[in-house]
């Protein structure tokens, strides 16, 4: 499952998003994956896709700035987009970017489920809470993805997890949100979130 991966092309401008149809002629669903710079956005697509390399990993934040289009057994899209927050990128670049992705969040109809990537470690941050009301605000489904919490100890995890999942709840004033936990180091969360996606686009 979700073994059959490739990428497809990267867009800098609205002009190059990709019109992509299954063997039926329909658009194929696509799926955001969106967060901070250095979040972990590239690492979880190559775990979730069994590729190592398919999206480029750096250490370097703030590296992905384009929006990268991948087919997943030519069902599905994967679309993963430039890392919000990172200061050192310029004003004018983060500006750019920002009209780029507002662009494809808003009017990319074949848009069904973003995923919302954020550190476990620390608290939501205004970039992450204030794109979670940006999504739920144009009622888009909403996916909260927790990374990194293998960094964590044990018995700071799971407590973690739901003092970042009422704080967000609290700032969304949505309904209770069923965040999952992604650990690439001990291959945790993998099968659910293909379930979760696999829900999303049906729905």
């Amino acid at each position: 499952m979700f073994a059959k991966a490739k990428f497809l092309l990267s867009a800098v401008a609205p002009e190059h998003f990709p019109r992509l149809l299954d063997v039926s002629g329909k658009p194929l669903p696509e799926v955001a994956v969106v967060g901070r710079s250095n979040v972990g956005k590239s690492s979880l697509i190559n775990h979730l896709t069994n590729h190592k390399n398919l999206a480029k990993v750096s250490r370097s934040p703030g590296k992905t700035q384009t929006i990268n289009f991948f087919s997943i057994e030519e069902r599905i899209c994967l679309v993963d987009l430039p890392g919000y927050g990172f200061a050192k990128v310029s004003k004018n670049q983060r500006e750019k970017w920002g009209r780029l992705i507002d662009e494809y969040l808003e009017k990319r109809e074949c848009l069904k489920l973003i995923l919302l990537l954020c550190d476990l470690r620390h608290p939501p941050t205004k970039d992450d809470i204030a794109f979670a009301k940006w999504a739920l605000h144009y009622k888009r489904d909403l996916l909260i993805v927790f990374t990194k919490g293998d960094k964590l100890k044990r018995n700071a995890r799971a407590a973690q997890v739901e003092k970042n999942k009422i704080l967000l709840s609290k700032e969304i004033g949505d309904k209770p949100l069923e965040p999952i936990e992604y650990s690439i180091k001990e291959s945790k969360g993998r099968n659910l979130l293909i379930k979760r996606i696999e829900h999303g686009i049906a729905s």
